[in-house]
């Protein structure tokens, strides 16, 4: 298995650019330290838009697959990190549409067998505990807005300034400032009734 250890200290002491730029010259050694340096942040990027491990981890594979065989034709971008994030995020997104909409043709198949199945007031029965099952779902997920995870996590995680954030996410910086800030408020409103929950008990 690829690691750090196996990888000459010249290409280890390299900025992203740099390895970004040898790469593209056919040097494999600095694609593998590219990858090593940029996968865990990239996975736990990609976990933000995707519940399944494997997933995001053939997501990753599938990007970096294709920078190696279109590397002679890459220039090097302004940010490495931006470059690779907005990749991953495309990747992961078409692969969530696929899913869903293969879920949807699946469901709308079962509801078409359901009818000649069960009797109109068993289908009723059987679709309104499914809304509920939804709906408490939904309140059980007292957590950040999607935009709000992804902004605080490009931030916090990556140390993104505001205008590499809006470049990834394709907002204004006024609107990263603001998700970031709503981010925060809720977060530490979350973590003040949790713990008064805990006290109470």
């Amino acid at each position: 298995m690829l690691n750090q250890s196996n990888l000459s200290d010249k290409w280890k002491l390299r900025n992203k650019e740099e390895l970004w730029t040898s790469f593209t010259e056919d040097n494999r050694e600095a694609f593998s330290v590219l990858f090593l340096r940029c996968y865990e942040r990239l996975f736990r990027y990609g976990m933000h838009f995707a519940s399944n491990e494997d997933t995001v981890k053939d997501g990753i594979q599938k990007l970096f697959f294709r920078l190696w065989k279109k590397r002679s034709k890459l220039t090097c971008p302004q940010s490495v990190d931006g470059y690779l994030y907005v990749s991953l995020r495309r990747i992961l997104l078409r692969q969530k549409e696929r899913q869903q909409s293969r879920q949807e043709r699946n469901i709308a198949f079962m509801e078409e067998e359901l009818d000649h199945i069960f009797s109109m007031e068993e289908l009723i029965i059987f679709k309104e505990e499914r809304k509920k099952r939804q709906e408490l779902f939904l309140k059980a997920l007292q957590q950040l807005t999607p935009r709000q995870k992804e902004a605080l996590l490009l931030r916090v995680d990556s140390g993104m300034s505001n205008g590499e954030i809006s470049k990834i996410m394709e907002i204004s910086d006024k609107r990263v400032r603001n998700l970031i800030y709503e981010a925060t408020k809720r977060l530490k409103k979350e973590i003040s009734e949790q713990t008064g929950k805990i006290k109470e008990e």
